[in-house]
């Protein structure tokens, strides 16, 4: 129906487990439209997800992963980061994605939120920030990426995310597409309309699989050729996203955002407004929306 409605790009949003048990399911997904497939993975060791999802769930993740690229669909990893639980483990995930290109696109990092019923308000150790994950990308992979690779949204507001755009050479390397450039303060912000178009249309081509991802390797090439070549079926990105909750909330934030709920009288609703509950769990959006 999606496809149907004129929507060009479709992702579906998954702990993988389904995809991990039936083939067919991902192989009729593909077959009806679908383009990405933004995956939950905390981490590359079961202590993760017994901490954080209560089971071990790494063999089913792999499995999710290799149906996708049996039907040629794209990969991206979503980390959820805890302090104390997985932090720890961010250049693992990326050596891990990287280690599963060219069907695996990027990660995604999400700091944690905290939603529902919190009769206090969580401590700081208890969250991690954006710098605190672009420094720690660069230490544990030991320089394969670097803070200066990263940039600031295109899009919602410069407090909400990064991205980082890279092509993975033959030999394991990153070469970095973007790099940071601070901008001089006579700039004029770009409009929202304008950004938010920029970010569909690199999603739409970064974040789905390549159509000749999967074919065999042609005659070496050398320079520029091997990288423009290259470029074609392994880029790779790696981002993150700061969710906004009841402790967090910036109204500021919020009027640049470009990342929204359609709720059913057609108003478009802030993503993190749409999710927010107070501290008894009480809703601003979500069940007051579907009960309308």
């Amino acid at each position: 129906m999606g496809r149907e409605l004129g929507f060009g790009f479709i992702q579906v949003n998954t702990n993988g487990l389904r995809f991990a048990h039936d083939s067919d399911y991902v192989a009729a997904l593909k077959a009806a439209g679908l383009s990405s497939v933004f995956l939950q993975f905390d981490g590359t060791d079961d202590a993760i997800y017994r901490a954080l999802r209560g089971r071990g769930l790494l063999a089913e993740k792999e499995a999710a992963i290799v149906a996708c690229a049996k039907h040629n669909l794209g990969v991206i990893l979503v980390p959820t980061l805890v302090p104390g639980v997985n932090v720890h483990a961010i250049g693992d995930i990326v050596r891990f994605a990287l280690a599963h290109t060219p069907v695996v696109r990027g990660v995604h990092f999400q700091p944690v939120s905290y939603f529902g019923r919190y009769p206090a308000a969580p401590a700081d150790a208890s969250r991690i920030t954006l710098p605190e994950v672009i420094r720690a990308l660069e230490e544990q992979t030991e320089g394969l990426v670097r803070v200066e690779h990263f940039i600031p949204p295109g899009c919602e507001n410069a407090l909400c995310s990064f991205h980082g755009n890279f092509v993975q050479l033959e030999d394991g390397r990153l070469h970095a597409w973007t790099q940071h450039q601070p901008r001089a303060c006579c700039c004029k912000p770009k409009p929202a309309a304008e950004g938010a178009a920029e970010a569909r249309s690199f999603v739409a081509h970064q974040w789905r699989a390549s159509e000749s991802a999967f074919e065999s390797k042609g005659p070496s090439l050398g320079g520029w050729d091997v990288l423009l070549e290259r470029a074609k079926t392994h880029v790779f990105c790696i981002s993150g996203m700061a969710f906004q909750d009841a402790w967090t909330l910036d109204l500021e934030r919020l009027r640049d955002c470009c990342i929204h709920t359609v709720a059913p009288d057609g108003r478009l609703v802030p993503f993190c407004a749409y999710n927010l509950t107070a501290r008894d769990g009480k809703t601003l959006y979500r069940k007051v929306t579907a009960e309308r």
